[in-house]
């Protein structure tokens, strides 16, 4: 409960609290990860391009996430060059009609010791809150990827606490997106309390996970390959979205997917029941991903892959 009064308390005093609910604008959105997430861009795929970009916004989302690993980019503030090249991507995306969600990803010294690190988390928003002041409404903060480890929901929400009003001086009207503990577990974000205006609370969702993972060799534990769609299987997946809608707060489903090697009948099933839950429930989603394993088109060409574009915008 203090943790619930501490912060209406920062929210009163930065002059926002209010009683108005309104949408996340966001309806359809894909996640570019693997590009400005990765230790270089290049190191994990492709580089973004111009033609990824074009296809994104022909495909019909309205929204980009962009992970970019500002923490591995810092010392004493923002590689200069790092910072033009998100920005240039972000003005690249806008210029096609897409908002973008900006989103500070794989900072995971922050997760293993967040005493030694949150004043780096605390410079790089108050840095990034300087740098894209002006910009409108089309540009979403979302302010960590998926806390965890020594990083509890907690803990996070103190980090929330005071960069939120840094942020909230230069803008006070732009959406921010905050997620809970547990990688943005769906359990964690419905414990975080109610917040002011602009603020949505994200959860992401790839249960069951030896199905939307397997067959991968970068997970903890090697999953076998398996099939989904069941009766059962798709009531359990349809309920657990319909759970994390709130009265109260906006949400958002920051990630969801399937990896490419799953069977294709059974990977477009578990997509399209997530997406349509999320839809019935009022929820913006965000596909993981455009690469990254989670593959929505063969990248030989950019044709979709078999049956995927009815499962996810039809």
């Amino acid at each position: 409960m203090w943790l619930r009064r501490s912060l209406a308390a920062v929210m009163l005093a930065a002059g926002l609290a209010s009683t108005a609910l309104a949408d996340l604008p966001v309806e359809r959105c894909l996640n570019f990860g693997n590009a400005l997430d990765a230790p270089f861009e290049g190191a994990w795929g492709p580089a973004i391009t111009e033609h990824d970009l074009d296809w994104i916004a022909g495909a019909g989302f309205d929204t980009l996430r962009l992970p970019v690993r500002f923490g591995s980019h810092w010392k004493d503030g923002i590689w200069p060059g790092f910072l033009a090249r998100v920005e240039q991507v972000i003005s690249q995306a806008q210029s096609r009609g897409l908002t973008v969600i900006l989103d500070l990803h794989h900072f995971d010294e922050l997760m293993s010791d967040p005493d030694a690190h949150a004043e780096t988390f605390v410079a790089i928003w108050t840095e990034l809150a300087d740098h894209f002041e002006g910009y409108d409404e089309r540009l979403i903060f979302e302010l960590l990827n998926e806390p965890r480890g020594a990083l509890t929901t907690a803990r996070v929400m103190e980090l929330y606490q005071t960069v939120m009003p840094i942020i909230r001086r230069k803008h006070p009207e732009r959406w921010i997106i905050l997620g809970g503990g547990h990688m943005n577990s769906l359990d964690e974000m419905l414990s975080m309390p109610a917040m002011g205006p602009r603020i949505a609370l994200s959860f992401h969702y790839y249960d069951p996970m030896p199905f939307t993972h397997q067959q991968s060799h970068w997970t903890d534990e090697y999953y076998p390959a398996s099939r989904w769609g069941r009766p059962e299987e798709r009531a359990i997946a349809r309920a657990a979205i319909a759970r994390a809608a709130r009265p109260d707060m906006p949400v958002f489903l920051g990630e969801f997917g399937v990896v490419r090697e799953a069977d294709g009948v059974s990977r477009n099933a578990w997509i399209e029941t997530v997406r349509k839950a999320a839809e019935d429930a009022g929820i913006g989603w965000c596909y993981w991903a455009y690469g990254a394993g989670f593959d929505l088109r063969d990248f030989s060409g950019y044709e979709w892959h078999p049956g995927l574009y009815r499962a996810l915008m039809e």
